[in-house]
């Protein structure tokens, strides 16, 4: 399967059958999420595996959707709220780029100025669309080994969080469900045409 081939096949799969993916494909899809970039280089993320036998327990909290249910895996991506200058995973982030202990303190204010001004609530939503850069990377990594995939946005997020036992200062941002569909998809893929959705721009 091509590059190409692969975005054409990727599809939000709604049903998963009975197979369940191997450890070495989903060590393959988790390392495609841990490899993806993000602003500032934070990574502001944490990957939690829900394996087969918990699906349909983790669905009562995503409204029993099918394909929570029905998945081999779910990987919920957790957002992180502690990216100030006081928090210690933003500093040791920020200190994998600085040459010396004087560059650090330079640049730590570049970093993390932004998110000093910020409540723990407005820092968890720039972390929850950075998890969309690592969701995207899985979803092509999984399609491309063969593998069926749909991202979830509708869960309740306290529920979840208690579910799983998530304090802070981490949040649950997105939700990956992962696994074979029965079929091929009903319908063909719907998308807007280039020429609606691409603007060259020029003075």
């Amino acid at each position: 399967m091509t590059f190409e081939e692969s975005l054409q096949a990727r599809h939000a799969c709604k049903k998963f059958n009975d197979k369940v993916i191997t450890k070495s494909d989903l060590d393959a899809i988790l390392e495609a999420g841990r490899l993806a970039p993000s602003g500032y280089g934070f990574e502001p993320w944490k990957f939690v595996v829900v394996g087969k036998e918990y699906s349909p327990e983790l669905a009562k909290s995503c409204y029993h959707q099918e394909n929570v249910a029905t998945a081999s895996h779910n990987i919920v991506i957790l957002g992180r709220m502690d990216l100030k200058s006081k928090d210690e995973f933003a500093r040791k982030q920020v200190r994998r780029f600085a040459t010396d202990e004087a560059h650090f303190e330079q640049i730590l204010g570049i970093y993390t100025g932004w998110a000093d001004k910020l409540s723990d609530e407005q820092i968890f939503h720039f972390s929850q669309t950075q998890c969309y850069l690592p969701l995207m990377q899985m979803m092509n990594a999984a399609i491309f080994k063969g593998i069926d995939s749909c991202a979830i946005g509708g869960f309740e997020r306290d529920k979840v969080e208690a579910f799983l036992g998530v304090k802070k200062p981490f949040g649950v941002a997105v939700i990956l469900s992962l696994g074979y569909g029965p079929n091929l998809p009903k319908h063909s893929k719907k998308r807007q045409e280039k020429s609606e959705v691409v603007e060259f721009w020029s003075k």
